[in-house]
């Protein structure tokens, strides 16, 4: 293959066990407002210490692992992250003032960024991961999609994503990602399929960034295929070798795909280990807990398996989903660790 595929995340990541999730929740708001009102967020001591000082942690965890392309750590909802910038900063229904519509973690990272370029010469190279406009509809309202109120949330999407790409000397923003978990699973009324696509490529209207589509399931990929913005296709294979669509779809639409080659489905995991017989309270240890992650054997078989499927539209590769249903950042980061050096052994193998 000409292009060996990258080492990406998906966003989601365990709080350290010292910061309380209220206070971080806290001052990531009094952050959020910070930034609305021009103040110097930096200069807050509660935000460093229950917002920043985790975030970096958690981010400095994931480059360590040997992510190449770093998803900014979500320890926010995904949903609250969106829908209370959305309804405090509201000038039509669902729809979010530009000018006050932020990612703050994406913020904090152009600071942190100019140190990383400081220490290695390197640009930071960062995917932004944001929950996309169907997901946050079914979310706030229901399942039956008016077009008009579907591209109004398209529409704050793509306001958060032009106020947050950062692109300077520092960091590089290489990845957007549409997370759209539930896409494929539920059924949607009022809507069709060509309004459908109008909605997510009004989401990515005039971003020039790389980006990817992050479903669970590849049910109703043949909508995504057919969008003029959207450039990668993203699901969760390792929890399901069934999860795949034929390569020719792919070069028939010119799109690539991201394949997911290490689980995250803990729950479904940690089901297996005790119907194993495993005992409780050892799962329940940093070390029980890190016992139940792939092993290097099965992750590698999962992206030999996808290399032999897509070939060179196999673009990216990582976990399947993000990574906060771990609950320690020690498991997180052993998982993204392992990950990434089953991915260096093969691409070795390749060259």
């Amino acid at each position: 293959m000409s292009e060996f595929p990258k080492f990406d995340d998906v966003g989601s990541f365990p709080l350290p066990a010292h910061i309380n999730r209220q206070a971080f929740e806290k001052f990531y708001w009094i952050t959020y407002k910070g930034l609305v009102n021009k103040s110097n967020i930096f200069e807050n001591r509660g935000i460093n210490i229950y917002f920043i000082d985790p975030f970096i942690n958690s981010f400095n965890l994931k480059l360590n692992a040997g992510v190449q392309i770093v998803n900014y750590p979500q320890h926010m909802d995904m949903y609250n992250q969106f829908l209370r910038p959305l309804a405090d900063y509201e000038i039509e229904p669902n729809l979010i003032d530009p000018e006050k519509a932020f990612i703050p973690e994406m913020f904090v990272l152009e600071k942190f960024a100019v140190e990383y370029y400081e220490r290695t010469g390197n640009p930071l190279n960062t995917k932004l991961c944001i929950t996309g406009p169907i997901e946050l509809y079914i979310k706030k309202i229901n399942y039956t999609i008016y077009l008009d109120m579907a591209l109004n949330f398209a529409k704050s999407i793509n306001s958060f994503l032009r106020k947050s790409i950062i692109n300077t000397k520092y960091m590089k923003t290489s990845i957007v990602s549409i997370d759209e978990p539930s896409f494929g699973y539920v059924d949607l009324i009022h809507i069709d399929n060509d309004e459908l696509i109008q909605v997510f490529d009004k989401t990515l209207e005039g971003i020039d960034v790389k980006s990817q589509f992050h479903i669970h399931t590849l049910n109703l990929a043949s909508i995504p295929l057919q969008t003029e913005n959207l450039n990668v296709i993203t699901c969760e294979y390792a929890s399901n070798k069934s999860n795949k669509i034929p390569k020719r779809e792919l070069e028939q639409y010119d799109k690539y795909i991201r394949v997911g080659i290490t689980r995250t489905n803990v729950n479904n995991i940690m089901a297996e280990a005790l119907d194993s017989g495993v005992s409780f309270d050892y799962l329940k240890t940093i070390e029980g807990t890190i016992s139940l992650i792939d092993s290097k054997e099965r992750i590698k078989k999962n992206l030999l398996d996808a290399i032999d499927h897509y070939g060179e539209r196999l673009r990216f590769v990582g976990p399947d989903c993000g990574l906060s249903g771990w609950y320690s950042p020690t498991v997180a980061y052993e998982l993204l660790y392992r990950t990434g050096k089953v991915i260096e052994e093969v691409k070795k193998e390749f060259k």
